[in-house]
């Protein structure tokens, strides 16, 4: 089943914590490691919705692999919104998706991954008796948060979902620990890094050169998606003039064409993944899967018993 994420960061200081007050000895800023934590749980679909100082955040995780929403609700963007515009981005093509604010970023890989396993419409992770984040919808209520009327913002479309709700007992305080207002953040992002310290592996194709990587799969994957190259590549906050030679690139390597082109429609034409393009965007994750797989497994025997970390 594919999972999706989606990374509430569009608030205000008010709402979600001022990003300048991190200093340049944190490990990540909040945005930075609540997607690391969600690429290290295995999900690579994860959307992030801006709006306050979205520039910023956008060219801080552009190399991420991740995907772009605006929150253009005014000067003080609620979280509802935030949550509607992802959920509706992913609901097509995640079995579940993920929900967390930004400044929730010290939980950990393990407790996504029993928050997955966990059969629910609904699953709240639950630490010392207080609800916390991330939070794993079905995508088959994504509906019910969409079409929600109330006047309570995300915890009334919550509420209304509370008898379809699995509370779930988790011990990771991270689920409720805000990344601001604590004197101890730094030491806290430093422990906790520690503890779930692990192997990154990237993985490219090359033939003459590196043609083939995360980059271009998210590329085209917004393609596929949106059916437009300009929208995806604001998507994914690159110019469109960086797109095409990303998979003019591409197509020069592999000598056939991953990405057609339609005229007219949206923006003045239209893109789509050819079959072949597809086929090898499929083959490729596949790929990344068991090599990161084999990576672990290999860290593993080699540090398992070490003192350096």
């Amino acid at each position: 089943m594919h999972v999706g994420a989606v990374i509430d960061a569009a608030g205000r200081p008010a709402e979600t914590g001022d990003l300048s007050r991190l200093t340049e000895t944190d490990i990540l800023s909040a945005a930075e490691r609540t997607a690391v934590n969600f690429q290290r749980a295995g999900i690579k679909d994860i959307v992030m919705v801006t709006g306050y100082r979205a520039e910023q955040v956008e060219k801080t995780l552009r190399r991420f692999g991740i995907t772009f929403l605006r929150n253009e609700h005014g000067g003080s963007p609620q979280m509802l919104d935030s949550a509607r515009l992802g959920l509706r981005y992913l609901r097509e093509r995640c079995g579940k998706v993920l929900f967390c604010p930004v400044d929730v970023s010290f939980f950990m890989e393990d407790t996504v991954k029993l928050l997955l396993d966990e059969p629910g419409s609904v699953v709240l992770p639950v630490c010392q008796g207080q609800p916390g984040y991330p939070v794993c919808i079905d995508s088959t209520r994504i509906p019910a948060i969409l079409e929600y009327q109330g006047n309570q913002g995300w915890k009334g479309a919550l509420e209304a979902l509370e008898r379809e709700t699995i509370r779930l007992e988790v011990s990771d305080e991270g689920v409720l620990a805000g990344a601001y207002g604590q004197q101890d953040c730094t030491q806290l992002a430093r422990l906790r890094d520690k503890k779930r310290m692990r192997p990154t592996v990237k993985v490219r194709l090359a033939g003459r050169k590196p043609f083939f990587g995360p980059g271009t799969v998210t590329l085209l994957k917004q393609i596929d998606s949106l059916g437009s190259v300009k929208e995806a590549c604001e998507r994914t906050s690159i110019s469109y003039s960086k797109g095409w030679k990303i998979i003019h690139a591409a197509e020069e390597e592999l000598g056939y064409q991953i990405v057609g082109r339609r005229p007219g429609g949206k923006n003045g034409g239209g893109a789509y993944l050819t079959d072949r393009g597809r086929d090898l965007l499929g083959l490729f994750e596949e790929f990344e899967k068991q090599v990161e797989k084999a990576a672990d497994q290999i860290y593993h025997n080699i540090f398992f018993d070490s003192e350096l970390f």
